[in-house]
């Protein structure tokens, strides 16, 4: 007998915030199965990024804004720019904007292009 992987309540959250609510909302095995894959997605760009700042010391290693790289500088100003469409979404109960914004940045914007030339 197959029986389906257990996702865990996190994928079923990430699910959630993921929907629209203003019309039909479907679930399934197909579903579930790419939730799972964006939260590995989020949830690896996370601890990579949390990984490489296991020894920052923000009072010693800390560089002003103006000396970053331009490519730091640009992904610094492409967060502000989610953080505000998050917080406009979060206040006006579009969960879906909020976890499309998310997603969009983890995978696009770090993962797919920041983290992957900032590796080399």
């Amino acid at each position: 007998k197959q029986t389906d992987p257990a996702y865990g309540a996190d994928v079923l959250r990430l699910w959630v915030s993921s929907v629209d609510y203003s019309s039909d909302v479907l679930i399934g095995r197909n579903i579930l199965k790419q939730m799972a894959e964006v939260y590995r997605k989020i949830r690896g760009t996370a601890r990579f990024l949390l990984g490489s700042l296991y020894d920052f010391n923000p009072a010693t290693d800390a560089v002003p804004y103006a000396d970053l790289p331009e490519m730091d500088q640009y992904i610094l100003h492409r967060s502000l720019e989610v953080f505000a469409e998050v917080e406009e979404a979060y206040s006006t109960y579009q969960f879906n904007r909020m976890f499309q914004a998310i997603q969009r940045f983890c995978v696009v914007d770090l993962s797919n292009f920041y983290l992957d030339v900032a590796k080399d």
